[in-house]
This record gives C-alpha cells, structure tokens and sequence, in this order.
C-alpha cells in the first residue's frame, strides 16, 4: 500500500526522458546520420504525498468515533426469500369446447345469432400448499384464443364476475371469421392483468384458489346462420400468463425451506493476503426482517467464517447455533405493512466472534431451515404478502481498529505506463528511493514481485530497508512520525519484464510492537512520503 506512489514514477518517466533530451540539447550535440542514442543517468525527484487511513481503509467502510478511534463498518446480507419462493404463480390455461351434439351424418341450420355456447365455469389454480382468497395482480396477461370450424363469423365473450379490472370491465370480447373442420378461423385477444383484483372464493365466496367465469359465443347476428354438422365446433382457450402479484391474501400453508452449502460474500478484508490479526473488540449483529403476514422459524444449521486465500474455517459459536429464531408476522395495514424485526448482537463475551473475524474471512458459509406457519392456520386463512414483503437476513459488522497486526499483509496489482515499448525501451535500469515520516502505530515492510496473468513470480525486486512504526508515547498513542528510507533496484532484465507482459504485484506487510498491546488507530494518523530516482534512461533519436 505505502508502494503506491512507485505507480506515479512510472508514469512520469516520460517526463524524465524529455528532461534528459534537453539536457543533450544545452550540450550542443552533432546531428549524427540516423537515429540517435544515448543512456543518461539522471537523479530526480519525483513527488510527495501524504498516506492517511481513508487509503488503508475506504471512507465507505470506517467512521469516526468522538475521541478520534476508527472503526470498521461493514453490512452485508446473509439471505433472502423471494416472492416466487413463498408465492409461486404458474402459468395457467383453460379450455371450454363445445361440439354440435349430432349423430352420424346428420346436420341441420342454425340461425343467426345462435348461442353456441353458454357456460358458466369455476376454475381452479393449481397451487400446491397454498389456499389463496384475494390475489391482486401486479402484472401478467390474460390471453383468450377462439378457435371457429363453423361456415359462420362467431362472437365470443369471456368474463370474470369477481374480477376487478381498474377500467371497471370484466369482459373480454373476440370476433372470429368463418371457419371449416379442415381450415378453422382463429381469433385472440389479450388483456393487461396490472392493477386487477382476483376473488378467488368461488360464486358462493366459500372456497379457495377458485375463479368463477363465463363463456359465451354466438353466430353472428348480422349474418345468414350455418349448416353444421358433428364436425363443427368452437373452441376457447383461456391463458393467464406471467403473473406476479401486488398482494395476496389466504392461508399458505405449512412447509419448510431448506438451504445448505449457502454462501455469502463478505469483502471486508479483500485487500488483505495474509498475515495474522488479534481484535482487542469486535462485535457483529445479525438482523433479520420479517415483511410476510405469517409466523416463521428460522434455524441456522452451519454458520462459518471461510478464508479462500488459506482454505482455514471457523465456526460459529453462540446461543443462536442451538435454537430457532422465532418471527412474528407482520403487520398488515390495508395500503401497506409494518415487518417484524429480529436482531440478536455477537461480541466477544458471548461468542467466538472474535477468532471468527480474525480468519480475515472473505466468504461466509450457512445452512438455514425456514419454517412457514409452524403452528398452522392460527391467522384464520388471513397469512398475507406485498410485491415489496421479503424474509431476509443481514450481517452488519463494526470493528474497531485496536490491534495487534503481525505480517498482515495487503497486495496491490498494476501494469506500469513505461515510456516507449519492448522494442524501443525508454528505461534500462532504476533505484526508486522512498522517504516515509510515518505516523502510524505499525512497521510496514514492502516486498515487490513480477508476476504473469496467473499471479506465477517471475522475477522478485529486492527492497532494502522497511518503514518504522510511529513512536508510541505511554498513553498508547503515537505522539511522534518515524523516518525511514526504502530502496528498490530495478536491473535490466526486470525492466525488460515490465515492457513485456509482467504485472507488479506489490505487498505491505504490517507488523505492531508486541509490547504495546492491542495499539489504537485514530483518523488523525498519517505517513509523509518523498519519492526519489536515480535511473538509467535511454534518449532515442527517434
């Protein structure tokens, strides 16, 4: 981290080349035939700045307490249930057919105007656990298709009585041409469900995911009837189609969801590597909200801190692992609904949360057994859901930096702007030369490697020297910037590298004086840095 500014020399080495042209110039150098070359030592500086916390840690994860400490910041969720999990919707069709009912080859007139068909329906969604009384849609189709083998135009008419359509019709009306056995006539008409209410109780408002509906298609008045036979027939076909819901209202049973092997990123300690890190407190609370009209268990069956970067695992430990997280529904109040909320908090005095945050985790691993109405129908058919319900889980995390850090380490990746290319290379050799007034409670020690696109080390650049710890007065506090003075050479052959293919991986490794304990990071701390070069450059005629 405290490298970064070697990312700024290297894009200023054009700077240096130019200012080595010039020098020649004032020289008064011979024009020679052809291009040019020269190697040109130069000794420059390049820049100074200022590290504070807000480039250890970003502004977005850490705040500020009164007396100056940092704290760490991190929410994060753990899991969620969507609305198709608790309220799945399929897609649906229904067909009404009438055929004439004539034997053999009989066949006779009908006049204009015939009902061909007359019906009333009750229809039933097919949803599994679920006994649904009111389901408002937010959106979805509705598509009814008219199938016509009658020498006829036919008029079609399809209703839902207990519909609430926002226009205040509940009728769809479809005309279908003449049509034959062998070449019938087709006819759609789609309707918009969004913003419709569906009672689903049945004409006599006693039954459940049932929908009363009427089919209706008559020859056309205006025209001069059919001759039919046994072979003539109207078919309609009903379609709801992608129907999601805005509310629904009933009973939604008792059942269980079960998730294993779940897990959750967490990229609070992505920039670190390796190394160890001793918390003096930390504490982590899990929330959990409950916006679904019913009761529900939640058990966490595995609950884990898992670093990729080392394979290492921690479990959880806390009263929370051996019993179920008990939620009340919520509340519905006709335009909208109040969620119920959990919210249990781990520290150290009642966990191993502490063991579980220093694995420097950057997955969380669970299982979780969800619970629908585990005591049953005990709203009476009245269990509720909005679009915007949801059961979910989330980790909110504050850390304050008080540690003991050993050879924590963070890395950094970066191709360097070189001037020139691999055939025409700006840059033989280079010492970069860092000046660091540090302020910080903690050594660093910087270790650069050349690596390919795999993160395979090609070539490791040697650094001399580290960055010392700010002096510690008794209070615990640095009371005193340290200087230090790192070099880094680079030779031919990495240069060479760096025109290539190769990235620089740099790493920092920090380390605190044991005999200081667990030292405290205010956000007043700060490391002053100059950055110098002494380099080989090549001045190219072209």
């Amino acid at each position: 981290m405290y490298f970064a500014p070697y990312m700024q020399y290297v894009g200023s080495m054009r700077t240096v080349a130019f200012a080595g042209i010039i020098f020649l110039l004032l020289q008064g150098c011979r024009k020679e035939d052809g291009p040019a070359r020269w190697d040109v030592d130069v000794a420059l500086p390049l820049l100074t700045t200022r590290l504070t916390i807000g480039d250890l840690v970003p502004d977005s994860l850490h705040a500020v307490g009164s007396d100056g400490t940092v704290t760490l910041v991190y929410a994060s969720e753990l899991f969620a249930v969507d609305l198709d999990t608790l309220l799945g919707l399929p897609d649906t069709t229904f067909s009404y057919a009438y055929a004439m009912p004539l034997v053999g080859n009989d066949q006779f007139s009908l006049p204009a105007g015939f009902p061909v068909i007359s019906q009333n329906n009750l229809v039933r969604f097919a949803l599994p656990q679920v006994q649904l009384t009111r389901l408002d849609i937010r959106s979805g189709d509705l598509h009814v298709d008219m199938r016509n083998m009658i020498n006829s135009t036919v008029l079609g008419q399809f209703g839902i009585p207990t519909a609430q359509f926002p226009d205040g019709a509940n009728t769809l009306s479809v005309a279908v041409g003449p049509g034959s056995p062998g070449q019938p006539a087709l006819g759609t008409v789609t309707r918009d469900l969004a913003g419709t209410r569906l009672d689903l109780r049945g004409p006599t408002f006693d039954q459940v995911n049932s929908l009363a509906t009427n089919v209706a298609a008559n020859l056309d008045p205006e025209g001069s009837g059919a001759l039919v036979t046994n072979q003539d027939s109207v078919v309609v076909q009903v379609r709801y189609n992608n129907l999601v819901a805005a509310y629904a209202r009933g009973y939604f049973g008792t059942s269980t969801i079960t998730r294993t092997d779940q897990e959750s990123r967490l990229t609070l300690f992505d920039r670190f590597v390796g190394g160890d890190l001793d918390l003096d407190q930390v504490s982590m609370r899990v929330h959990v909200e409950n916006g679904v009209g019913m009761d529900i268990q939640v058990r966490l069956s595995s609950f884990q801190a898992y670093n990729s970067r080392t394979g290492a695992v921690v479990d959880m430990q806390h009263a929370i692992m051996q019993g179920p997280i008990n939620l009340d529904r919520a509340v519905d109040h006709g335009n909208g609904f109040a969620p119920s909320q959990y919210q249990r908090v781990l520290d150290n005095t009642n966990s191993n949360l502490d063991a579980f945050i220093e694995n420097l985790p950057d997955r969380v691993r669970y299982g979780v057994e969800i619970q629908l109405n585990p005591l049953g129908d005990i709203s009476n058919g009245n269990d509720f859901l909005y679009y915007e319900s949801r059961l979910a889980a989330d980790l909110e995390m504050e850390v304050p930096l008080t540690l003991i850090a050993a050879d924590l380490t963070l890395e950094q990746f970066s191709k360097p702007d070189l001037p020139g290319d691999a055939e025409h290379p700006g840059i033989e050799q280079g010492t970069l030369h860092l000046f660091a007034d540090n302020g910080f409670p903690f050594a660093a020690r910087i270790l650069l490697d050349l690596v390919d696109e795999e993160g395979n080390v090609l070539s490791t650049v040697p650094v001399e020297g580290s960055v010392q710890a700010g002096h510690i007065g008794t209070d615990g506090l640095v009371n005193a910037p340290v200087r230090s003075t790192v070099h880094a050479p680079l030779n031919s052959a990495q240069v060479a590298l760096l025109y290539g293919e190769a990235r620089l991986r740099t790493r920092v490794a920090f380390d605190t004086d044991p005999q200081y304990g667990h030292v405290r990071v205010l956000d007043t701390y700060a490391m002053d840095i100059q950055v110098t070069v002494d380099g080989t450059y090549m001045v190219n005629g072209q």
